[in-house]
């Protein structure tokens, strides 16, 4: 028995990043007690920055075309897989994310993170463009996969809203990603941190899908009703996509000192922010799990989310304080009562450890090979 996994990313590890660190390590170790040869596909990007798969080398074949641009990447699969499948006899593949599925493909499983292209339309830029996304790693994802994994009840309930074909219920099964987080373990390290009460925002410097300016609003509320001197510290990194919108986002904030940006950052000084922080603000409205989460409440801060998020409540457990994006007076008001009865949540977190999740992805592909 065979299988081989996809691992490819743009851009700095963030989210598919760490679920590609976090799942394959364990997933491996998984498959290969149970007698499966285990190949990893992975793009250049993928490989200088995911340290699982620098030890996880013995098994890991560079695919440079899978950091092409999204046109020539898909041409390239398109016409050239197939054959590449078979020259290094790989039986069954199974993509981790945004996965390009044709008919004449190797039987395929693929895991599906979000349905953000079906919620929002102008998701890419314009309609044209998001639909074109949808068709290729949604809507040809259901037709043409065997399996489908999604990360989150919560992504399996929208994609069946969206799609209520009762033969795709057979072949999609929800299991949620860890929610144990490697960060609690590092030392400490210094880091310029400021004594003031500050929010946390880790992710993708995307202004209109983490809905950033929002947040913003939120700490200049805290500032005005807490007459305290409250701030926001954003990290995280900006890809292709997003480069522009983030940038302009950056440059906007230049007469408010009260917001720092200090760009991706290592694993260390990420925990070391997680530490010092008051709490963690996380307002997307379209996620399919939400990383930061998980990572905010290992250290024990309370996070701020955006109660339209369905995902966000699934795995935030007792650690979440749900609130409306767009009213910023009412959701600091409420932080700030929450901080003042109790400063640090009891946490319960939802979901498994990636232990468990790695088990139940391989029984998913024991049962598929």
């Amino acid at each position: 028995m065979s299988v081989a996994f996809i691992a490819h990313y743009l851009g700095p590890r963030l989210g598919i990043g760490q679920y590609i660190e976090r799942l394959l390590p364990p997933l491996v170790e998984e498959l290969t007690s149970q007698g499966v040869s285990v190949t990893i596909i992975a793009s250049p990007n993928a490989i200088a920055k995911t340290p699982a798969l620098a030890k996880l080398q013995d098994i890991v074949q560079v695919l440079p075309s899978l950091d092409y641009s999204s046109a020539k990447r898909y041409a390239w699969v398109a016409t050239s897989f197939r054959g590449y499948c078979r020259r290094h006899k790989i039986d069954t593949v199974v993509w981790l994310s945004n996965p390009l599925i044709l008919p004449w493909h190797p039987p395929t499983m693929a895991v599906i993170h979000d349905v953000n292209e079906w919620k929002a339309a102008n998701k890419y830029g314009d309609r044209i463009k998001t639909w074109l996304r949808a068709a290729v790693y949604l809507d040809a994802t259901l037709r043409f996969a065997q399996k489908i994994i999604v990360v989150s009840e919560t992504t399996q309930e929208e994609l069946l809203h969206f799609r209520p074909a009762s033969e795709l219920k057979s072949k999609v099964t929800a299991i949620a990603n860890g929610s144990d987080s490697q960060l609690i373990n590092l030392p400490a390290v210094a880091i310029n941190a400021p004594k003031a009460p500050f929010l946390l925002s880790v992710g993708r410097i995307d202004p209109k899908a983490k809905c950033l300016p929002e947040a913003v609003a939120l700490v200049s509320a805290l500032r005005e009703i807490s007459e305290q001197p409250w701030e926001l510290h954003l990290v995280g990194g900006m890809n292709t996509s997003t480069k522009d919108s983030g940038e302009a986002f950056l440059k906007s904030l230049q007469n408010q000192p009260w917001v720092s940006y200090h760009g991706y950052l290592g694993d260390r000084d990420l925990a070391q922010w997680y530490r010092q922080a008051t709490a963690v603000v996380f307002l997307s409205e379209n996620e399919g799990f939400g990383l930061p989460i998980v990572e905010g409440m290992s250290f024990g801060r309370w996070i701020v989310v955006n109660k339209m998020n369905q995902a966000s409540l699934e795995t935030g457990g007792t650690a979440i304080i749900p609130v409306t994006a767009t009213d910023s007076y009412q959701a600091a008001k409420i932080l700030l009562d929450k901080l003042q009865h109790l400063p640090v949540p009891v946490t319960k977190a939802n979901g498994q450890r990636w232990q468990n999740t790695a088990r139940a992805y391989a029984r998913e592909i024991l049962s598929f090979i």
